[in-house]
Parts: structure tokens; C-alpha cells; sequence
């Protein structure tokens, strides 16, 4: 009698742990036939368009360093795979050294990036968006690189922050897919 009773348990416990797992964001959810809109799409696209909006500029205009920040949380990582080894930076080492010393360095008059494609997810004040990029140097007629960012986002005071971008760059050996391509 114990043991079914332990059975029984177990069995309604699983029964109400039942989790729909959705294949992507336009699927509609098995329990309510409705489907999934990202309640807050428009600011966290607007915020992920902004941080790329600061690191870049037009060939006669001064990087604006100083603004960069602004569009992150103080404590925000970013972690690129140019390499086999992932590089790691907080937004502070990223705007200066390295940032400031790659435009400098390399005598870059024009530096532009934008978003190719990008889709949204949000639970409450955490969000992820997955951003294929192009960046152009110095001029608009050949991009430089693509490759696809991973945007962590968090609301802060009624403010959408990046808390980190994972992301890794086109090679001959790693095309960007389609799927990241499409519209």
C-alpha cells in the first residue's frame, strides 16, 4: 500500500510538472493555442539598435567614446570568439583599450555596424536577442565582417541595458545560415 500510494504521488507530482516547450517564438503554445508575442520587442530591439548606433560613426565625426556606456550596465561583459579562445572584456576595458585603440591604431575614419536580422525573447526584465551583424571600415561600398551577436539584456529602472553580447565572426569555415539571415 505504500509503495502505490509512493507511486500515485509520483505520478500526479510529474503530471503537474508538465512544461510546453516551444520550437520557436512564433509557435503558439500547446496549452492556450495562442501565440507568443514579445511583450516589450520594440524598446529591447531599440536598445540592442542603440549600443551598435554608439560604437559607430561617420567618416568626419569623432567617435563618441564617451557615450558608449550608456547603453550598458556598469558590470556588463563582452566575450568575442575571434580567436579558438574566447576573449573576455568588461564594457570599460572594451571602450578603452580596446575599442578606442583599434580605430586609432588602425586609422579608422568610418566605422558602421547594424543589424541584418534579429529576434527577440523576454521573460519579465530578462531578455536575449540574437543580432546578425555587418560592420563596415571606412567606407559603406564593402563590408569588412559579419557575424552573430548574442545581446543579454536586463530592465533597470524602466531602461532596457545590455548586461553582456556573446558573439562570434564569419570565417570561411563558419558561415553565417540562412536562418540567421532571413527577415
Amino acid at each position: 500500500m505504500k509503495t502505490l500510494f509512493i507511486l500515485l504521488a509520483s505520478a500526479v507530482t510529474l503530471s503537474s510538472c508538465h512544461v510546453s516547450v516551444k520550437k520557436s517564438i512564433g509557435d503558439s503554445d500547446s496549452t492556450t493555442g495562442k501565440t507568443y508575442t514579445v511583450p516589450e520587442d520594440s524598446a529591447i530591439t531599440k536598445a540592442v539598435h542603440d549600443a551598435y548606433a554608439a560604437i559607430s560613426f561617420k567618416e568626419g565625426e569623432q567617435p563618441r567614446y564617451g557615450e558608449i556606456g550608456n547603453y550598458f550596465i556598469p558590470e556588463a561583459q563582452l566575450i568575442n570568439f575571434r580567436t579558438d579562445t574566447p576573449q573576455i572584456v568588461d564594457i570599460k576595458h572594451f571602450i578603452d583599450p580596446l575599442y578606442k585603440s583599434f580605430v586609432e591604431t588602425n586609422h579608422i575614419k568610418m566605422f558602421y555596424e547594424e543589424e541584418l536580422f534579429g529576434r527577440t525573447e523576454q521573460f519579465g526584465r530578462v531578455a536575449h536577442r540574437i543580432s546578425t551583424y555587418v560592420t563596415y571600415l571606412n567606407t559603406r561600398d564593402k563590408p569588412e565582417e559579419r557575424g552573430v551577436n548574442s545581446f543579454q539584456l536586463i530592465k533597470v529602472k524602466g531602461v532596457w541595458k545590455v548586461s553582456s553580447i556573446i558573439w562570434d565572426v564569419e570565417k570561411s569555415t563558419l558561415k553565417v545560415p540562412d536562418y540567421y539571415l532571413k527577415k
